[in-house]
């Protein structure tokens, strides 16, 4: 399991035998249907492609223990 801070929106993420989940304070972890996390692995932008290394700076590996503490804090 690969959990991530999405910097730009102050969010936990994580990705589990290739799913990708956001955590939401209110649902728990639900389904990343939106692609909010792979867009940022990926660095995909809508008008550049794969690759951006503007989208890519907005996600940070993190490690199980932070992304509790990060989940603590946004309750």
């Amino acid at each position: 399991m690969e959990y991530y801070y999405l910097k730009d929106l102050n969010m936990v993420a994580k990705k589990e035998d290739f799913v990708p989940y956001i955590y939401d304070k209110k649902e728990g972890w639900t389904v990343d249907n939106k692609n909010i996390l792979m867009d940022r692995v990926m660095g995909y932008d809508p008008m550049e492609g794969i690759g951006n290394t503007d989208i890519l700076d907005r996600v940070e590996t993190i490690t199980e223990q932070e992304a509790l503490e990060l989940i603590e804090k946004l309750h």
